[in-house]
C-alpha cells in the first residue's frame, strides 16, 4: 500500500512538473504572469488545470503531513481547505483591468491571499511540530523558509508576481512536502 501511494504522489509530481514546466512554453518567464497565458493568449483550461492540480497536490498531501503529525489544530485543516480552493476560484476569474476591473482586483486578491495564507498556515504547522519532533522542525523548517525567502525575493526583483516565480512555488511545494513525507514522516 505503502509503495503504491508513492507511486502515485510520483506521477502526481510529475505530472506538475509538466503543467508548469509548459507554461514556459506560452510565457515568458520573467515578463508575464499565468494570468496571461489564461486571459490574453486564451488557454483558460490551462490555467485552471494548473491551479486545480497545484491546490489538490497542496491539500491532499499539507493534510496527510498534518495527519502524520498529529496536527490538533481543526480550525488549521479548514482553512488549509479554504486557501485551496480559493486558489483555485482565483483562476476562474478573468484578469482584464479594462473590460472587468473588479473582477480583475478580486483575481489579484484571491490568488496573493490565498498563497500568503498557505505559507502561514505551513508555517503554523511546522511551528507546530516543533513542540513534538524538535528533530523534524530542525531539517525542515531551514528549508521551507529557504524557499519562501527565494520566492519572496523573485516577488521583490521582478516587482510583481512572475510566471517563473509561480512555477518556481508549485514545484518547490510539491517537491518539498514529497520529501517531508517520505523521509520525516515519525513511525506511528
Amino acid at each position: 500500500m505503502k509503495d503504491r501511494n508513492q507511486f502515485i504522489q510520483y506521477i502526481a509530481i510529475v505530472l506538475i512538473c509538466i503543467i508548469n514546466l509548459g507554461t514556459l512554453w506560452y510565457c515568458a518567464p520573467l515578463t508575464e504572469n499565468l494570468s496571461y497565458l489564461g486571459n490574453t493568449l486564451h488557454h483558460p483550461v490551462y490555467l485552471i488545470i494548473w491551479a486545480s492540480s497545484a491546490a489538490a497536490y497542496f491539500f491532499w498531501y499539507t493534510l496527510k503531513l498534518m495527519q502524520a503529525f498529529r496536527y490538533s489544530s481543526s480550525l488549521g485543516k479548514f482553512c488549509l481547505g479554504v486557501v485551496c480552493i480559493i486558489m483555485i476560484i482565483s483562476v476562474c476569474l478573468p484578469y482584464d483591468p479594462m473590460q472587468y476591473p473588479q473582477l480583475s482586483k478580486w483575481h489579484t486578491r484571491l490568488a496573493m491571499w490565498s498563497t500568503i495564507g498557505y505559507v502561514l498556515l505551513f508555517f503554523h504547522f511546522l511551528f507546530d511540530t516543533f513542540k513534538k519532533d524538535y528533530r523534524f522542525f530542525r531539517k525542515a523548517f531551514p528549508k521551507y523558509f529557504t524557499l519562501v525567502v527565494f520566492d519572496s525575493l523573485l516577488f521583490l526583483l521582478n516587482g510583481g508576481v512572475s510566471t517563473l516565480l509561480e512555477i518556481s512555488f508549485t514545484i518547490g511545494m510539491s517537491l518539498f512536502l514529497s520529501y517531508l513525507l517520505h523521509e520525516n514522516v515519525p513511525s506511528k
